[in-house]
């Protein structure tokens, strides 16, 4: 950045030697991941020497190369690290790394650091510019909806170093403490890195190429953007989502003009419609752009109905017999808190050695993949959940999931990765469904 910036050629030189010795060695071990040679022979990204996640900044410097020396093996060897840990090492909630590195295993349950998960969006982020891949913001939106505001407190005051998929949720300074300054207990790298999560949406949500917008993030707001020395436009959204998937979207220019909006299509919405003034539109696909290029006016509206159907992901390796459950981005968990009728009759409690946060007085009862049509649920004491949904249980009995951002906030455990009956075999992970999902139940 610094070269483009200056033309000074030092700054190149000083980031080529850097990629350079990515493969050095000291008494014939490596010093770090060889991540450009390693990725070009087709390696997975765990499989490198040093797959921790700080590796994650220093290959975003092979996205830069391309832009800067045109050279197609750094974007091939990126490209190549992306999809390595989408497959082996993204989490169902969107989350990077087990026990602060790849382990090739997204099953693995280990602490999920909140600072690996920061970084593989930094890096997602670069991965869609590079790209223009519609599935690399589905990813984002992955992470952001789930770890990122699971990461945070209500409150806003305190984040967490370990967002795990089962378990419970613990503020960083207390599982981090010994990083902690004299008279800052909650200060350290997870509570100043997470809100990245959030900042890093002006980096994805609305993107320019040579054809005009992508729309990548749908939530209420107002997004703006420069299209041209005279022209600027803003998108105004009307939404629940994702709560629901209804998007209705106000097109201003700032004059009337010709470009095209690229919609994001969410690889996971089987049926979708979408109209431009009440025109219904033709050609859309599931995990592509829908690309709208007319004149635009100012007022011209977009409706957009995306499908929010429950499915689910089911497991293997650890999570074998379990499954997580989806509806639209948002993953849902059980959680003590919302099911206190359901409790094993011997109370663990934290005083004793075999205390586990994942079992502590769960009693999760299992839910029909056949009958995944859940019902709005009902909540009116404090800190209510963003959203509450009520399945049956296969005892015939009510049983409450809610989205994994609210799960585990006043403290209670909770479990991602519960047990289902009569689901369908494990879908192998693909470039097309890189959730591994699959619709059952009730269409919604």
């Amino acid at each position: 950045m610094l070269h483009r910036r200056t033309g000074e050629d030092r700054y190149l030189d000083l980031a080529l030697q850097v990629v350079d010795e990515f493969g050095a060695e000291t008494d014939g071990k490596p010093l770090a991941g060889d991540y450009l040679e390693q990725a070009l022979q087709g390696r997975e990204f765990f499989q490198t020497p040093k797959p921790r996640w700080e590796s994650l900044h220093p290959i975003m410097a092979l996205a830069e190369l391309h832009w800067t020396t045109g050279e197609d093996r750094y974007r091939q060897a990126f490209e190549q690290i992306w999809w390595s840990i989408a497959k082996l090492d993204r989490h169902n909630n969107g989350g990077f790394s087990s026990g602060e590195k790849a382990t090739g295993n997204p099953y693995h349950l280990a602490p999920i650091e909140s600072c690996c998960t920061i970084a593989w969006m930094a890096l997602s982020v670069e991965m869609l510019k590079l790209t223009g891949n519609s599935l690399v913001a589905d990813e984002l939106e992955l992470s952001l909806f789930n770890s990122v505001v699971g990461m945070h407190s209500s409150t806003g005051r305190w984040a967490t170093y370990d967002t795990p998929m089962n378990g419970v949720r613990r503020a960083s300074a207390h599982a981090i403490v010994f990083q902690a300054r004299e008279g800052t207990p909650e200060l350290n790298c997870c509570s100043v890195n997470t809100p990245r999560g959030f900042g890093m949406l002006s980096d994805w949500a609305l993107l320019q190429d040579q054809d005009g917008l992508l729309l990548n993030y749908y939530g209420p707001g107002v997004l703006e953007a420069q299209v041209g020395p005279d022209l600027t436009v803003a998108l105004a959204q009307d939404t629940d989502y994702p709560l629901a998937g209804q998007i209705d979207i106000v097109v201003t220019p700032s004059r009337p003009a010709s470009f095209a909006l690229k919609l994001r299509i969410p690889h996971w919405s089987k049926r979708i419609s979408v109209a431009v003034n009440g025109k219904p539109l033709a050609g859309v696909i599931p995990g592509t752009y829908l690309k709208i290029t007319r004149e635009w006016h100012p007022g011209d509206r977009i409706s957009m109905a995306l499908d929010m159907s429950c499915r689910i992901w089911r497991g293997e390796k650890e999570c074998a017999g379990l499954a997580s459950v989806y509806c639209g981005p948002l993953l849902l968990a059980y959680d003590h808190r919302y099911n206190l009728d359901r409790t094993t009759e011997t109370v663990q409690v934290r005083d004793i050695q075999s205390w586990d946060p994942t079992r502590c007085m769960l009693a999760i009862p299992a839910i029909d993949a056949a009958d995944l049509d859940p019902r709005p649920g009902k909540w009116d004491e404090w800190l209510p959940p963003l959203l509450l949904l009520e399945f049956s249980a296969t005892d015939g009995k009510p049983v409450r999931l809610v989205d994994f951002g609210s799960a585990g906030e006043a403290g209670t455990p909770y479990c991602s990765w519960i047990r289902i009956e009569n689901a369908p075999s494990a879908q192998p992970f693909s470039r097309g469904n890189p959730l591994r999902t699959q619709q059952t139940g009730v269409q919604r």
